[in-house]
């Protein structure tokens, strides 16, 4: 009960929809009971041999009210879609808030196709509950019970007889639950699975094919697709039983009370007219029901999906917050950077990733972090940028701890060029937009010049309105870089943070990534985490990690002076690769 209040609380935010679509249904019920009257009393009239003038305006009552409920329920089909695009619009805004609050820690170890579908269709199941079942709920509550207290004026056993029905047909759907629950937790976990399958299998297309890996991927996936086809069947199975069960309790209630009431007509306890108004109103006041059960059918997907959701908004969002955040401490420009003894670990069970590093960078130097892989370089990275805490020790940007300025002022004040850059699908200019939404054609075009980007941009088909197509797939890795260098110049951040920048393209393209890197570096304080070390050699400072320690420091020239130091290891290493080369 606890889930379905917490669902039907998203209603709030649509609560003058909520009144008109249960006046719609309510309206819809109403004209289907006046439908009813209107032909037993036509009916009634014809064995009282009624004049033909008598007759008509029953007939044409009739036929009013059939004309209303058809364009009521015409009008309620576009209603229910604003009125769902609403609701779980609200909805999917709110879960995404809640990802990306949560950052990439959360997502760390979770398949990004289980979260894609949860965020689409699994946010799409659950229009049926709060669109069409619990409007439903009040209309059934209204409609039957006024249904009832009328034939109770009639025939007050038949009445209860229909009472206990519409009991039954409301109260047996919930003790399938348990059982029909598993079943459907099953079917969601089955249906994200083989999105998440499919999802990788787009994405590894080029690898598959190269390992000549794509036959066996096929059949993982027919045996993923065969799986999720049982549990749909076994599912489809145990929903077509317990609307049967309720088809047949509705039918049977309205039989009973349409034989009783007959029967009672036949001894004299009502009159013909009264019969034929049960006839009638009992059918209509069942419709209800009928539309209940059929909304609580289709809402068994969106309670699977409730629990995988609940859990992503339940989950405590870890980064501490102090209180004087609020005031939204400012940075001097540039500011200094300061980790001190700062230890931290991914999970619990895993070794330290970073352990006691104690690293100093004055405002407007260019320090760099190298190290083997795994010594915690990226590690630093995430923690700058808060999408993690350490466990121990502190981090301050301008003499203030991360947890003293709020994550939209700090991440404001960081720009960060990857090694792997993210385009997405849109033109150049929408992605070099990401960095200054409200940023104009001409600064676009004057960061792109300061990357060494505008003549490419410019030789593409429609300049800087061309699309470059998912995850930047139609530009080389050389042209991604710069476009994300030029996002970087647009954002006009104080601190600047550059991992392994040029680490993934070819040298030819280095060079000029390098010098609009210089360009960059100017009057930033920066942190440069480096793979090539050749790139850093003219660096203020740097720190060299190994294991998730703090090894070495000092600047290139009295780094690589030290005897079996690890930063001189790393040179060596690098120059006898480029030699052999």
């Amino acid at each position: 009960m606890g889930m379905y209040l917490r669902l039907a609380s998203f209603l709030k935010t649509t609560p003058k929809e909520a009144l008109i679509k249960v006046w719609i249904g309510l309206s819809i019920v109403a004209t289907g009971f006046l439908q009813a009257f209107m032909i037993a009393g036509a009916i009634t009239a014809i064995f009282e041999r009624k004049s033909y003038l008598e007759i008509i305006p029953y007939i044409v009552g009739a036929l009013l009210a059939i004309m209303a409920k058809a364009f009521l329920m015409r009008y309620q089909e576009g209603f229910v879609k604003k009125m769902g695009a609403k609701v779980k619009g609200n909805i999917r805004q709110t879960l995404i808030e809640k990802l990306l609050c949560l950052g990439p820690a959360y997502q760390d170890g979770r398949r990004s196709g289980n979260l894609q579908s949860l965020v689409t269709d699994g946010v799409e199941s659950f229009e049926v509950f709060l669109v069409q079942y619990i409007p439903q709920v009040f209309v059934v509550m209204i409609s039957v019970s006024a249904a009832i207290l009328y034939i109770f004026t009639v025939d007050s056993v038949v009445s209860i007889l229909i009472f206990l029905a519409a009991i039954l047909a409301v109260i047996i759907p919930h003790l399938f639950m348990p059982a029909i629950s598993k079943l459907m937790i099953e079917y969601w976990q089955s249906y994200a699975h083989l999105n998440a399958q499919y999802i990788d299998t787009m994405q590894g297309m080029s690898t598959l094919k190269a390992f000549q890996a794509s036959k066996r991927t096929e059949k993982a996936l027919e045996k993923d697709a065969k799986s999720f086809a049982k549990t749909s069947i076994d599912n489809t199975g145990m929903s077509l039983l317990d609307s049967a069960i309720i088809i047949f309790l509705c039918a049977v209630g309205t039989s009973l009370a349409v034989g009783i009431a007959a029967w009672h007509a036949s001894q004299g306890l009502i009159s013909p007219a009264g019969l034929l108004a049960i006839l009638f109103l009992a059918g209509e006041s069942m419709k209800p029901l009928y539309e209940l059960n059929v909304y609580w059918h289709g809402s068994y997907l969106g309670f699977s999906v409730a629990e995988e959701f609940y859990e992503v908004l339940d989950t405590p969002v870890t980064l501490n917050i102090l209180e004087e955040a609020k005031a939204n401490h400012t940075m001097k420009n540039p500011p200094e950077i300061e980790l001190t003894e700062v230890s931290f670990r991914y999970r619990q069970e895993a070794k330290k990733a970073l352990d006691t590093v104690t690293i100093k960078i004055e405002g407007g130097q260019k320090v760099a972090v190298v190290g083997k892989s795994g010594s915690g370089k990226s590690t630093l990275v995430n923690l700058l940028l808060r999408f993690y805490d350490p466990q121990a020790g502190q981090i301050r940007i301008g003499g203030h701890e991360l947890s003293a300025y709020t994550l939209d002022y700090l991440r404001n004040q960081i720009a960060v060029v990857f090694q792997d850059t993210y385009l997405f699908y849109g033109t150049v200019q929408e992605n070099l937009m990401m960095a200054k939404p409200n940023a104009t054609l001409e600064e676009c075009i004057e960061a792109a010049k300061g990357a060494n980007a505008h003549e490419f941009i410019m030789a593409l088909p429609q300049g800087y309105q061309t699309m470059v197509g998912e995850r930047g797939a139609t530009l080389s890795g050389g042209q991604r870089q710069r476009l994300s260098i030029a996002r970087t110049i647009l954002k006009g951040a104080p601190i600047l943070i550059l991992d392994e920048a040029t680490s993934s393209v070819d040298i030819s393209g280095e060079s000029q990534i390098q010098e609009a890197l210089e360009r960059l570096m100017k009057n930033r304080t920066t942190l440069i985490i480096a793979h090539r070390l050749s790139t850093i050699q003219t660096a203020d400072l740097i720190y060299v990690l190994n294991k998730g320690r703090l090894w070495e420091a000092g600047t290139h020239e009295e780094l690589i002076k030290k005897k079996n130091g690890v930063y001189k290891q790393l040179v060596q290493a690098q120059e006898k690769a480029r030699y052999e080369i």
